[in-house]
């Protein structure tokens, strides 16, 4: 009985970690800015993600390429949240949401799937970084409410 309490807990808590980034990233309006910081961040989370499993450098090197880039969309997304502490808490949700995406695959066959993504990332420097992101944005649809277009 305790065991099943304990992991309805855990569920409980998890879900409610989910929920805020969620609504946060979809509930409140974006400007054109904050769009494409949060489309760069979660392409540079998806980039974590199959950097670590599949041992691979390319998240490391992405980073070192890209670090004013990447501090800049960071800032973004921390005016939008409104703090740093709401940004890491989405961020910590949104990189647990993509290891969950991945979750079930054998590694190999994750990995292979990921060659693109890993290919790319290894061609982006900050020019084509920000119109990577800018055109996640311009595509990311009526999923995000823009500030100003009601």
């Amino acid at each position: 009985m305790k065991r099943v309490a304990l992991v309805a807990a855990l569920l409980a808590t998890t879900a409610i970690q989910i929920m805020p980034a969620t609504a946060a990233s979809r509930g409140s309006c974006y400007t054109a800015a904050a769009l494409e910081a949060e489309e760069a961040i979660r392409y540079m989370t998806d980039l974590m993600i199959v950097s670590s499993t599949c041992k691979d450098t390319v998240y490391a090197e992405f980073r070192l390429r890209n670090k004013d880039a990447i501090i800049h969309y960071q800032r973004a997304l921390i005016t939008h949240f409104h703090g740093s502490s709401a940004f890491d808490s989405w961020n910590t949700t949104l990189a647990n949401e993509s290891a969950r995406r991945g979750a079930g695959i054998p590694s190999a066959q994750f990995c292979r799937q990921s060659i693109a993504l890993l290919n790319q990332a290894k061609a982006l420097d900050a020019k084509a970084f920000h119109d990577l992101a800018a055109a996640k944005a311009a595509a990311a649809g009526p999923e995000f409410v823009r500030c100003g277009r009601r």
